[in-house]
């Protein structure tokens, strides 16, 4: 009977160590999922993080997109009123042009002229006379040239009608004759 039970507790002992061998395979693998899980999960935090990151800057590039535009929208937001203005403008030089010295009437076209100016030049306006300056063909629009022996070649040397900008935006050329050589 002795021998029964060292065999009984030989295959009982035999039976607990498959058993705890078991319950720690099942743990190890248990733990290998944990901890592939946890990679992946980890894996998956990253790509949130940097998508998340991503769409910041995106926000970021679009605000300032945005701030541009409206930037540009203030500073050129008179220019077709500008436009319309630069006849009469215009209108008035000729006045001015035709009035004879010390009529009232020129000193009230004068005084028109300055006046609107003004307004126009505390929004951005600026007038173009450039005599004397050398030609630039992306403010000026060249009417003739004509042979000059006082001014240097490439040189205005007569505005036949002012120009405008707004701010660096070109609303009318001046037009020039420009001086070739001799």
């Amino acid at each position: 009977m002795g021998d029964k039970n060292e065999a009984a507790n030989a295959e009982q002992n035999a039976a607990d160590e498959q058993a705890s061998q078991a319950e720690a395979a099942d743990a190890s693998e248990e733990e290998a999922v944990q901890d592939s899980g946890s990679g992946e999960l980890e894996h998956e935090v990253d790509k949130l993080r940097e998508a998340l990151m991503r769409m910041r800057a995106d926000m970021d590039n679009m605000q300032k997109r945005a701030e541009r535009e409206m930037d540009k929208a203030r500073r050129y937001q008179h220019e077709a009123i500008m436009r319309d203005l630069l006849p009469v403008i215009d209108g008035l030089e000729q006045g001015l042009e035709n009035a004879a010295e010390g009529d009232s009437a020129r000193e009230g076209l004068e005084l028109t002229r300055k006046l609107l100016l003004k307004a126009l030049e505390d929004h951005g306006l600026e007038v173009l006379n450039p005599e004397g300056e050398r030609f630039d063909p992306q403010w000026h629009e060249a009417m003739s040239m004509q042979p000059s022996e006082d001014a240097e070649p490439d040189t205005v040397i007569m505005v036949l009608q002012k120009g405008y900008r707004l701010d660096d935006r070109l609303l009318r050329a001046a037009r020039v004759i420009v001086a070739s050589e001799p």
